[in-house]
């Protein structure tokens, strides 16, 4: 018997500011508990037929986070996680510079990479280490994991 169903690529974007002399990245809350729980998320989603990895990460963060294209200074790869999620971080402008995000959150949440730890999606963890190694290296700030 053959599997007919397709697999499900996702794309993800973790937005960062430095503030404070700390690294704070957006996370999601979802609407609806079923989409990973009540916990701090990364914002992502599948990526459409059309579209490449870090075209479909924009669109989730604009859907999710009410993420402005205009607010975002740099855009980089942090790589694939989960088997089929590809994640990606920009540096943020502006924390003050977002629009409303749409009815699947519920709210955003600025935090450091410790605050995640401790709140946030406990499969998203892993993720959001890389991430803050990654924005370390981009901003040369020594990594302190």
């Amino acid at each position: 018997m053959t599997d007919n169903k397709k697999l499900v690529y996702r794309a993800g974007m973790i937005p960062y500011i430095i503030e404070d002399n700390q690294i704070k990245m957006m996370f999601m809350i979802p609407s609806n508990s079923e989409f990973g729980g009540p916990l701090p998320q990364i914002a992502k989603g599948k990526v459409e037929y059309d579209e490449d990895y870090k075209t479909a990460a924009i669109r989730e963060a604009k859907e999710e986070l009410g993420l402005f294209v205009g607010n975002v200074v740099l855009v980089e790869e942090v790589g694939l996680f989960m088997g089929r999620t590809t994640v990606f971080v920009s540096k943020i402008k502006d924390v003050d510079m977002f629009g409303l995000p749409e009815d699947e959150t519920e709210s955003t949440q600025w935090l450091t990479m410790e605050q995640f730890m401790e709140q946030g999606r406990s499969l998203h963890q892993p993720v959001v280490q890389s991430a803050y190694r990654k924005i370390c290296k981009i901003e040369n700030i020594e990594s302190t994991i």
